[in-house]
């Protein structure tokens, strides 16, 4: 009983770092408004938080060995409540980036952590259900995030999105208190240049995959930004090689199974984004729905993800990591292809049915790599191994979003373009768009203003249906990120039971 009471309290705590991630983006244009900040600008509060993951997490596993896995948990716990408060009672924009700073030094620790406390307390017959059940609020958090988000947002106030974090989190605080109990800890020396090499190269990199899309992957500063963090993770890399008490162990990578989990991971949180992020962004854009309703539209996902995930479960000892995760794949295309035909007057349930799809090949996939990595992987090893896939995780959702983004902007103006060039003087397109006018002339409009009315209609009739092909573009992408999970997934094969 006591192993489930520790589950579920890391859940709770776990729930409110991942939700975090997501609940934030709905309220950039009002935070926008109440400090007078550009978009530019605003986009830190979002991107800072990454950052700074990318700087906590590898230091992490160090902290839980030498000051104690329960202490840094319940640590984590504080520090995220009070960023939550400071960032709610935030002066100005600036204000409340560096409190996103403070809310992510917990945020960052809380996954590898609650992630590494599992894999402590659960032997391994019953680490697969555990960790299926871990995955649970990976999969809801995302969805629910904007849903709540935009809620708090449109009745109340964009502060609440980070109070809402408190009446929770004192709870988690709590329970984690008379929960949890001590790890053994070791005497290390802190890998200090590899800190500042994987702070530096690892923050780096999720800016650059952030900004990416909106200042181009082509420009001085992103460029720049990638070549730092390719340089710096370069160093580390050597670094980690030759000191003695690494802060990442590189004895890591010559687990296959390992190894494998961690590509596994990668592209399966680039691929759950197609459904999560660019869904909602099509409802939202092209369907006139707000956000709240665009969420709300996810839950046949999540409810799918939610009721597969503990069949993965009790799967994976029967079936192996790697069928399940061919078969994850599997049914997500089924459910993703026809999203790459989808047009602005399909119907809603019809949607719905394929996000449905989508949930269970997720609710399949998302956690059977993760749990055989932990189940194989050297105790010595757990916490480093907990930090780095978490990072990975990280990285792999940061750079989804912003390929599925860049698509949608780079792809438009193409479609654009096509569609104006089959309105030339003559066509049957244009002679229907004559036609449009003289409708309009017949409502009462005079002849200026028909033409002026028909010429905004055909602009935005143009534009919409340019932005739909752009989304099938961006759909087949997230499509191909899921193919790709394949590759990996046939190195994470067992010999026999509990091979390395």
């Amino acid at each position: 009983m006591q192993k489930w009471l520790v589950l579920a309290v890391v859940v709770l705590g776990l729930s409110l770092d991942l939700l975090d991630m997501t609940i934030v983006e709905v309220a950039i244009p009002d935070i926008m408004n109440q400090f007078g900040a550009d978009i530019h600008l605003a986009q830190y509060v979002v991107t800072a938080y990454m950052m700074t993951i990318g700087l906590v997490e590898p230091v992490t596993a160090y902290l839980a060995e030498t000051r104690g896995m329960k202490k840094m948990y319940i640590r984590s716990l504080v520090v995220f409540i009070l960023g939550s408060a400071l960032c709610a009672e935030s002066w100005s924009i600036e204000s409340l980036i560096a409190f996103r700073v403070v809310q992510a030094i917990g945020g960052g620790m809380i996954m590898p952590l609650s992630l590494a406390i599992v894999q402590k307390v659960f032997g391994k017959e019953e680490l697969p259900l555990a960790m299926g059940l871990m995955g649970v609020p990976l999969l809801i958090a995302p969805a629910v995030g904007p849903v709540l988000g935009g809620y708090l947002v449109e009745h109340f106030s964009w502060k609440w999105i980070f109070w809402l974090n408190i009446p929770v989190g004192i709870p988690a605080f709590l329970a984690a208190g008379l929960v949890l109990t001590e790890f053994e800890t070791m005497q290390r020396k802190f890998d200090a240049l590899g800190f500042i090499l994987s702070g530096i190269g690892f923050s780096s990199l999720l800016l650059a995959i952030s900004n990416g899309p909106d200042e181009g992957w082509g420009s001085a500063s992103i460029v720049g930004l990638f070549f730092l963090s390719v340089s710096c993770l370069t160093l580390f890399v050597w670094v980690e090689a030759v000191v003695s008490d690494p802060l990442l162990d590189l004895r890591l990578f010559r687990h296959r199974i390992y190894t494998s989990a961690t590509f596994v991971t990668f592209f399966l949180m680039m691929s759950l984004f197609g459904s999560l992020y660019l869904v909602p962004l099509f409802l939202q854009q092209l369907r006139n729905m707000g956000p709240v309703d665009a969420g709300l539209a996810l839950i046949p996902e999540v409810l799918g993800a939610a009721l597969l995930v503990p069949v993965s479960a009790l799967l994976l000892p029967r079936v192996g990591a790697t069928w399940l995760t061919i078969a994850s794949v599997v049914v997500m295309t089924a459910g993703m292809m026809p999203l790459t035909s989808l047009e602005m007057d399909t119907d809603l349930q019809i949607l719905k049915q394929h996000l449905a799809v989508i949930g269970c090949g997720l609710g399949l996939g998302i956690m059977p790599a993760v749990t055989l990595a932990y189940s194989t992987v050297p105790d010595v090893l757990v916490n480093q191994g907990s930090a780095f896939l978490n990072l990975v995780r990280q990285i792999g959702s940061a750079l989804g979003v912003a390929l599925l983004t860049t698509i949608l902007q780079e792809r438009q103006p193409v479609y654009l373009t096509r569609y104006a060039e089959t309105i030339t003087v003559g066509s049957p397109a244009e002679q229907a768009w004559n036609q449009v006018a003289v409708s309009l002339q017949g409502m009462g409009y005079s002849v200026g203003e028909a033409q002026q009315l028909m010429v905004s209609l055909l602009v935005q009739s143009v534009e919409k249906a340019a932005s739909v092909l752009a989304f099938h573009d961006a759909f087949f992408a997230a499509v191909v990120f899921g193919w790709l999970t394949m590759v990996p997934a046939l190195f994470l094969y067992q010999r026999h039971i509990g091979e390395p």
